[in-house]
């Protein structure tokens, strides 16, 4: 892997917070919208649900001219192509990974898409690979549990052993409903404070494009492996504030 590439996760044990979504939303607004080449690698054994994604929307673009012709639109704006998923098990990720480099695709970001389980043979060794992970959260106690255990145990054993890559485990807050009143917030950051762990600015509502593929129509693009997510939405859903925040953290806001 050559020094300038990033490897990085959105990953929580806890299910329904959004990890694919993510992977999907910030690979897209990353290449197509900010030009910065991305490969994603699909290990989320059985369902393979970014790759399986891709498989849908490509179909679905063979049967709509209008969906044709965005994609058309993007390329002659942008110059993009569409971004690389590599599907494969955890244990075998990194074989998989070099073999397609070996293509001659240099990313400048490798996001990888991991089983919710760390049980799953292979998944600490991406995780030890990783420059940085990423962990939504919301606030309910049942996930919230789970993520701070989740969280401090690849703190201690990975981020501060010198042995491996892992620099840093990043919380952000998702799932926010601004209408919502709730000490919870205030709470859990200040156990979070006191667990030692980098918790993020960027805090992201709860949209419900989010879980829609393809909304290409008078409302924009949602969540999409072949398309920007929508200028409007990205900005709204923060996913915008998201992706600059975690190219900080990168170290990566030359654009270069």
């Amino acid at each position: 892997m050559e020094s300038n590439q990033s490897r990085i996760a959105v990953c929580n044990q806890k299910g329904g917070v959004g990890k694919s979504a993510f992977t999907t939303l910030l690979a897209s607004h990353l290449h197509y919208t900010l030009g910065r080449d991305v490969l994603v690698v699909d290990c989320d054994y059985p369902q393979w649900s970014i790759y399986a994604q891709r498989e849908r929307e490509l179909a679905a673009v063979e049967q709509s001219d209008y969906y044709k012709l965005l994609l058309v639109r993007q390329f002659r704006q942008t110059g993009r192509k569409v971004w690389p998923v590599v599907r494969c098990m955890p244990a075998d990720a990194e074989t998989e990974t070099a073999r397609f480099l070996g293509s001659g695709y240099q990313p400048a970001i490798i996001l990888y898409d991991l089983p919710g389980t760390v049980n799953a043979e292979g998944v600490i060794g991406i995780l030890s690979s990783l420059d940085r992970l990423f962990v939504p959260m919301k606030a309910d106690k049942v996930v919230m549990e789970s993520t701070l255990s989740f969280a401090r145990t690849l703190h201690l054993t990975l981020v501060q052993n010198g042995a491996v890559r892992l620099a840093g485990v990043h919380l952000f807050w998702t799932m926010i409903d601004r209408r919502e009143r709730t000490p919870l917030y205030a709470q859990y950051e200040e156990v979070i404070r006191r667990l030692g762990l980098p918790l993020m600015q960027t805090h992201v509502p709860y949209r419900s494009r989010f879980n829609k593929e393809l909304l290409a129509d008078s409302t924009g693009v949602g969540r999409s492996t072949l398309l920007a997510p929508e200028r409007s939405f990205a900005a709204d859903a923060q996913i915008d504030a998201l992706a600059s925040e975690i190219l900080s953290i990168l170290n990566m806001t030359d654009n270069g």
